[in-house]
């Protein structure tokens, strides 16, 4: 629709994106979703186990990841590994 080509994000552009999207959603996402939303603030959903993976164990493995890139960069400079030729 008209509506929905270019400018600024509107209310009028958010009601005829939503009304585009509307029929292909279950009424139980949609309820969730209008909750959400309706919220002000921020929100924290309670759920399964998997918040434990994307909340603590991949944050854990990108910072030792990170260490471990630290500790062999590191180890090169002080011990003068992987030199190239004229640097």
């Amino acid at each position: 629709p008209a509506c929905c080509t270019g400018g600024e994000r509107t209310a009028r552009a958010a009601a005829c994106f939503a009304s585009l999207h509307r029929y292909n959603m279950p009424a139980h996402i949609r309820a969730a979703q209008q909750a959400i939303q309706a919220a002000k603030g921020h929100i924290h959903l309670k759920g399964s186990s998997m918040d434990k993976i994307t909340s603590v164990v991949i944050p854990m493995g990108f910072t030792v990841a990170a260490f471990g890139l630290l500790y062999k960069g590191l180890d090169d400079l002080s011990w003068g590994k992987n030199r190239k030729e004229g640097f």
